[in-house]
């Protein structure tokens, strides 16, 4: 059928001369391209959407709903499940509909289940799509425009932040605040590797980076260089400071995703590591010691952000942060510990408290 018929116009007079004249009618050509648009598919961004998933059910309905405003974008689908005995798995098949949509699976491990994901995707891009977060439409095709834009080996944003039904909850206090508040950051950017640097380090109780399912990553990056796994959950910090001379990360000021807060389906004290910020100080030091021998530009960076004056109030931090945790493991309250013994006018008496002083 001629395609002025398709969009409701005559077709043109004049043989084989009517297809030159139909394509120099600008009304006309605009409207066989508006049908055309119409009916064509969206064009896929060369982009990876990586499910982790083990045991949450619960959550994979409302996690589906959100994927399909704008999945079809996505180049592949990959889901990797982790054991899940609670039906995940078979809600995924029946709900997820891609053309290349993949399941793999993979023991339980956070990161190590990422890791294996991303070793195995195709696009240049990859999202971590965590069950239970979400990003609009307009957010996936913003963070890509970004990643293009600045060729940044992640682009990182702030989500907002609701309960598990749904529910709006206040804003949270994330690193990523910090960073937007001190650089007042105002629209899109690159962070300097200066900037960078000192925002990790002086931010080792939360990461950078942020939620992942509100950020981009390039797959090449994260295959070259994969989320360490002995930080426990804590894995993308220490991943910020091993990488922080070598990566480039942009980061914009708006918000387009969510972060939930809901049960875990595993025990966080199967994650835990003993002194974890210690351990990611150390990690720091040892990452400048390599790359000061490595990169020409660290040692001008150390000096541009007082490094040496950071490395001494850190450890001072931690060490007196360490300090309290011991006082806080003792039986008696760990604020009564300067008066242990007893005496006259102790307000921690064990006659004044339930709790009694250790014996000896």
């Amino acid at each position: 059928m001629p395609p002025g018929n398709r969009i409701g116009l005559k077709p043109a007079k004049g043989g084989k001369g009517s297809a030159a004249r139909i394509g120099s009618c600008p009304s006309i050509s605009s409207a066989i391209s508006r049908s055309k648009s119409a009916a064509a598919p969206p064009p896929m961004l060369p982009i990876s959407v990586l499910v982790p998933t083990r045991d949450c059910a619960a959550l994979v309905p409302d996690h589906l709903e959100s994927l399909r405003g704008w999945l079809e974008l996505a180049e592949e689908v990959m889901v990797v499940d982790s054991d899940s005995r609670d039906g995940t798995v078979e809600l995924l098949h029946a709900g997820l509909a891609h053309p290349r949509l993949k399941f793999l699976n993979h023991p339980p491990g956070l990161y190590q289940s990422w890791n294996f994901g991303i070793q195995n995707v195709g696009a240049k891009y990859v999202y971590i799509a965590t069950v239970g977060e979400s990003i609009t439409r307009g957010g996936i095709e913003y963070l890509f425009d970004l990643a293009e834009r600045f060729q940044s080996d992640v682009v990182t944003s702030k989500p907002d932040f609701v309960s598990a039904n749904g529910r709006a909850l206040p804003d949270q206090h994330w690193p990523i605040d910090d960073i937007l508040r001190r650089l007042r950051i105002q629209r899109p950017r690159v962070l300097t590797t200066a900037e960078q640097f000192l925002l990790a380090v002086t931010n080792l109780w939360g990461a950078i980076l942020g939620s992942s399912a509100s950020n981009l990553y390039r797959a090449d990056c994260l295959k070259q260089r994969p989320f360490p796994t002995e930080y426990g959950l804590g894995g993308d910090l220490a991943w910020s400071l091993l990488n922080i001379f070598e990566v480039t990360i942009a980061i914009p000021p708006e918000r387009f995703s969510t972060f939930c807060f809901h049960e875990k389906a595993y025990a966080t004290a199967d994650y835990h590591v003993e002194s974890l910020r210690l351990k990611l100080f150390r990690l720091a030091q040892s990452v400048v010691a390599r790359q000061r021998t490595r990169n020409s530009a660290v040692p001008r960076i150390l000096d541009e952000v007082r490094w040496i004056e950071i490395e001494t109030g850190l450890e001072l931090a931690i060490n007196r942060q360490a300090k309290l945790e011991q006082y806080r493991q003792q039986k008696i309250p760990w604020y009564c510990a300067a008066f242990r013994g007893g005496g006259r006018g102790n307000s921690c008496s064990p006659a004044k408290h339930q709790h009694s002083a250790d014996p000896g």
